[in-house]
């Protein structure tokens, strides 16, 4: 029986901002905005498919918090309703009236895309935020994809940075793990200072192929180098109160884009244990109870489910609660991308994500996502039993990064 481990990164220190007092200001001013504003390479170790395989089973849970935590998270779950527990699975992309959404459906977070920062500037976009926040008694995850290089949100325009974040790979290949904490560190410090507190990155997909579509937003590694990397993302991140989403689950690999349609991975599913889910495995232990998300992807892996995207797949989620151990918050990569709007699906495709073991929705459609799981509730598809798990660890990731006070 195989085991894996990786020795916790160091932490690293908080860097004072410049433009945090600036900012914090103009939160404590809540100024009314106009709709204009912001919208080396390891190798794969071969083992007989009939082996079991133990990945992480030491990690510690979100179960042992402290007490002061565990009777906040208490708490905050028993003064909700039905309908606020259900707003909470609600991950949704930020629409034209996000403060109205926040108050109508009770959502448990917001994405921001590029539109969102384009014309704004650090103070407006902290002032949505503090706007947004006043319409929901617990806090929202506000979430970005930030992972650098060509996937930036925020340092895409000079008002937020002078040039974007450089993507991980070109980063780690010229300063290794050092260069990688201190790029962090900076993130975290930028997005915070703006009131973004979840970033959708870093990607943990393992692709040392070039030609691959995920290869240039991936480390560009193998397994131990590509977890090396990620585990000085994270850990820097949470240090600095920034939570993160490893994604995207089980391991993208060398698949086609599932923007564009459905991608099959024939890999068998021991071929995954010391490969892709180390990488989850060691990010998850070395960041204890300040555990990321994990983001599960649309690829349909004909060697753990051949029927269902892993989104939708319950086998693939037992595979990241039972050999990975992990038992953080489980989300959804966005339920609007060909690779699931185009398959056949009979009922909600929200209702099935969450009964697939999914803690949070990303969803598009903000309507239909609340329409559908409200329904599914009163209909007794889904239980308010079922609802509280999930609740339960997105309260308790909200708490343990101070997100929920």
């Amino acid at each position: 029986m195989k085991h894996l481990f990786l020795p916790l990164i160091l932490l690293a220190t908080v860097l004072s901002s410049g433009c945090s007092e600036k900012i914090s200001n103009a939160i404590e001013n809540n100024e009314n905005l106009g709709m204009n504003a912001p919208v080396v390479g390891g190798t794969l170790i071969d083992i007989p498919e009939e082996e079991e395989i133990v990945i992480n089973t030491t990690t510690t849970t979100t179960t042992a918090a402290p007490d002061a935590k565990a009777m906040l998270i208490d708490d905050t779950i028993a003064s909700m309703t039905i309908e606020e527990k259900i707003g909470q699975l609600i991950l949704g992309c930020v629409s034209s009236d996000p403060v109205g959404d926040m108050e109508k459906y009770h959502l448990g977070g917001y994405v921001f895309f590029a539109d969102s920062f384009k014309n704004s500037s650090p103070e407006d976009f902290a002032r949505l935020i503090a706007q947004i926040s006043s319409k929901n008694d617990v806090t929202p995850f506000y979430s970005a994809d930030e992972e650098g290089g060509e996937i930036v949100r925020v340092s895409k325009y000079k008002q937020f940075r002078d040039e974007p974040f450089s993507s991980p790979q070109s980063l780690y290949r010229r300063g290794g793990a050092d260069l990688l904490k201190s790029d962090t560190q900076e993130k975290a410090e930028l997005l915070t200072s703006i009131g973004i507190n979840l970033n959708l990155a870093p990607v943990a997909d393992i692709s040392i192929s070039e030609d691959s579509y995920i290869y240039s937003r991936t480390i560009g590694e193998g397994a131990e180098l590509t977890s090396e990397a990620v585990c000085a993302i994270v850990t820097t991140a949470a240090d600095n109160g920034l939570a993160t989403c490893l994604k995207h689950f089980p391991g993208y690999g060398d698949n086609v884009d599932t923007h564009k349609g459905t991608a099959h991975d024939d890999r068998e599913l021991y071929e995954f244990y010391n490969r892709d889910f180390k990488v989850y495995s060691d990010a998850i232990d070395a960041t204890g109870e300040m555990q990321p998300m994990v983001m599960v992807g649309h690829t349909v892996y004909d060697g753990i489910d051949p029927d269902n995207p892993a989104s939708l797949s319950k086998a693939v989620h037992t595979q990241l609660r039972e050999k990975v151990g992990f038992s953080g918050v489980c989300v959804t990569d966005a339920l609007n991308m060909d690779a699931i709007s185009k398959i056949d699906n009979e009922g909600s495709v929200y209702v099935a994500a969450f009964k697939a073991g999914n803690d949070m929705l990303l969803a598009a459609d903000i309507p239909a996502a609340y329409d559908d799981l409200y329904a599914a509730w009163e209909n007794g598809e889904i239980t308010e039993e079922e609802i509280d798990t999930s609740l339960r660890r997105i309260i308790t990731m909200k708490v343990m990064y101070g997100i929920v006070k």
